[in-house]
């Protein structure tokens, strides 16, 4: 799910990361229809988990795409440069990766998830904010995570370094600014969800 070669926590010895508390993740509350693009769905590989066989799930890691559990269909691709037809997918899901990428990016993923997203096609984004750094001489910021996909509960985490301002408002206005509409908004502490839909 690594788009700029930065570690996540698994990577990073424990001594080098602040960890925020434990957040919950429920899955089973959400309905991913059809054909889904799963961005960033190596390593743990939670929505090719949840959804199987209907996830074609990308990332630019070979080794994230080999760890990843499930018996989605994996592709080496990046975001940025997507290899598929306009309106190729129901369904769109970047379950917390965009904090991987850089901030320059951004907008190109947007831009390219629109593009092969079908009309009424749904994207449904995760991530988290990176508060500001408190006094503490740890590199990286990560959440735990538990996450309820029906049949089993997956722990797990993300984090990355300092000082990005990644936030709910810098998604929802790059939704906006591709030509997304926004159906759904929810902040549980330092994560949060936001669901977009192409017209």
């Amino acid at each position: 799910m690594n788009d700029d070669n930065e570690n996540s926590e698994e990577e990073e010895p424990h001594k080098d990361v602040y960890f925020s508390k434990l957040h919950n993740v429920d899955l089973t509350r959400f309905n991913l229809k059809g054909r889904i693009l799963d961005i960033g769905g190596g390593g743990e590989g939670v929505i090719g988990q949840f959804a199987g066989a209907q996830v074609i799930a990308i990332d630019p890691s070979e080794k994230e795409l080999r760890e990843a559990p499930g018996d989605c269909l994996k592709i080496i691709m990046n975001g940025k440069d997507l290899k598929f037809l306009d309106e190729t997918f129901d369904t769109i899901t970047v379950f917390f990766t965009m904090m991987y990428m850089q901030m320059p990016d951004h907008l190109h993923v947007f831009k390219e998830m629109h593009r092969v997203l079908k009309p009424n096609g749904e994207l449904f984004l995760w991530d988290l904010t990176i508060p500001d750094k408190p006094e503490t001489d740890k590199k990286f910021y990560a959440i735990k995570l538990e996450i309820d996909i029906g049949d089993k509960k997956i722990s797990t985490g993300y984090g990355t370094k300092w000082g990005k301002k990644f936030n709910l408002e810098h998604y929802i206005d790059l939704g906006k600014k591709v030509g997304f509409d926004i159906t759904e908004r929810q902040v549980n502490g330092e994560t949060f969800f936001i669901k977009f839909k192409k017209d």
